[in-house]
């Protein structure tokens, strides 16, 4: 598959001065669809923003259940933002009931959408951000 650069551009998914470190070696998880994903370390309840303005795709955050063990994987709390030129961004690992937006809203960039958590296949608290496009296999 070759290798595309995202269209748009992006802002940080967190605010900068919570931010800890970025990450893009130590997850397993990140094979694959998953592997140009970055992990932003940050505590628990740090906002999450928007990257990019956009439109909510996809909202779950009802899951309280997350853990290092893969059996957590279906258990992250995620959001998923509709950009211009079919781009998507994705949030995960959000804390449970977070989520301050809905499918269908319009979002800009640096607005709050949730805040970080512990949900799903995760080693430590943060956010787990990638960029995909709907033409990507």
């Amino acid at each position: 598959m070759e290798n595309k650069k995202a269209i748009n551009r992006y802002k940080l998914p967190v605010p900068k001065d919570r931010l800890q470190r970025t990450d893009r070696t130590s997850s397993p998880a990140h094979l694959g669809n998953l592997r140009n994903a970055i992990d932003f370390i940050a505590d628990e309840q740090t906002p999450v923003l928007a990257a990019a303005d956009g439109i909510v795709n996809f909202v779950k955050d009802s899951s309280t259940a997350g853990g290092s063990n893969p059996m957590y994987w279906d258990y992250t709390n995620f959001i998923v933002i509709r950009h211009l030129k079919g781009e998507y961004s994705r949030y995960d690992h959000l804390s449970y009931h977070s989520a301050t937006v809905k499918v269908g809203q319009h979002v800009r960039a640096a607005e709050k959408i949730a805040r970080v958590g512990m949900t799903g296949y995760t080693y430590l608290p943060h956010l787990h951000f990638q960029v995909f496009c709907s033409y990507w296999n």
